[in-house]
This record gives structure tokens, C-alpha cells and sequence, in this order.
């Protein structure tokens, strides 16, 4: 395994923690930003966590290796999650999964991705919920809830203000009306 960061303090204590588990033989680390550097190793899988969803997309850009090889990703974005949606369907990655969880009272999503050259477009629903986790919806009925949940919070706000400043928020209610009736049909 190989773990790196753009920054010198998270990768000592990456070192330590790899030697205190005494795993220093079987993962390396690198001091490098983004994946600059990691296309020397054999790697399949790529998990990229913490971080905005625009800077995965310029990171997953920038390592023209991982489409080469078709390496899965595994990607946990902080924000922009449905801009990362729309960026991943447009340059040709497939979202095999999605998965959604809490920890320590804090939302997260996980998208597991491929490329295979093929691009997609998306819809505002399903960039904002994401289409695997549309089709699955009743097999994580809780987390299906929470998605749709935070997403209306956060797009009420946006419609408050959009209205409060003057500005048509017309797209905006037709995505909340859309996934209103998600969640409605989740509850039934």
C-alpha cells in the first residue's frame, strides 16, 4: 500500500503509525500532491478521502494512470459531492456503489468508481442523490432518508436565499419537489 499526503506533519505520523503496527515493509509513503509520484507502483485501487469534491475531480485529472489502468476508486468527498457526480459521469467513470454512513454525528458519503471511457449524463437528482443510491434505495432505507433529508435542508437554504436576493430559484424547487417524492416513496 502506499499512503500520501501534499503535507509533511500527516505523513510522519502516517510513518509511525505504519511502524508502530510493524507494517513499514509492506506500505510506502510519499510526500506528494495528489497522486504525482504514485504511478511507479502496482496500485488497483485508489481511496481519496477528506477533501472537496472539485479538488478529487482535479486530483483524479491530474493522474491520467488511473484511467490507463482502471483503477477502482474509492472517493469521500466533503462537499461538492453532486459536482463530483457530474464530473465523474463526464469524463467516462462508472459508479459501481454507494454508501452512506455516520460517524461521530457526521454524514458521510462513499462512491466507489471505475473509468471506462464511457460518458454519462446526469440529471440534477441524480447528481444530487446519485443514481446507485436511487436504484438501491430500499436496501439502506435510514441512510436513503438522510441523504434526501440533508439535501433538502441545504437546498431550502440555497431557495431562501436565492429568493431573498431576487434570483429564480424555479430549478432549485423542482429538485426539492423531486426528491420530496424519493423520500415519500421510501417512507411508504
Amino acid at each position: 500500500a502506499v499512503a500520501s499526503d501534499i503535507h509533511k506533519g500527516p505523513i510522519e505520523s502516517a510513518r509511525k503509525n505504519i511502524a508502530d503496527a510493524g507494517l513499514s515493509d509492506l506500505i510506502h509513503t510519499e510526500l506528494t500532491d495528489g497522486l504525482h509520484g504514485i504511478e511507479k507502483y502496482p496500485v488497483t485501487d485508489i481511496a481519496i478521502a477528506g477533501m472537496g469534491g472539485m479538488m478529487i475531480a482535479g486530483i483524479l485529472e491530474a493522474a491520467p494512470f488511473i484511467r490507463e489502468r482502471k483503477t477502482r476508486l474509492i472517493l469521500q468527498p466533503m462537499q461538492h459531492i453532486p459536482e463530483l457526480r457530474r464530473e465523474l459521469a463526464e469524463k467516462g467513470y462508472r459508479i459501481e456503489k454507494e454508501v452512506q454512513t455516520m460517524a461521530e454525528g457526521k454524514f458521510y458519503q462513499i462512491i466507489c468508481a471505475v473509468y471506462d471511457g464511457k460518458t454519462r449524463e446526469i440529471c440534477d437528482l441524480e447528481a444530487y442523490l446519485g443514481a446507485y443510491n436511487i436504484a438501491h434505495k430500499t436496501e439502506n432505507k435510514e441512510n436513503f432518508t438522510l441523504l434526501c433529508k440533508r439535501h433538502l435542508d441545504i437546498l431550502n437554504e440555497k431557495i431562501k436565499g436565492m429568493e431573498k436576493g431576487g434570483h429564480d430559484a424555479t430549478a432549485e424547487r423542482r429538485l426539492s419537489e423531486e426528491i420530496t417524492r424519493e423520500l415519500r416513496e421510501i417512507e411508504t
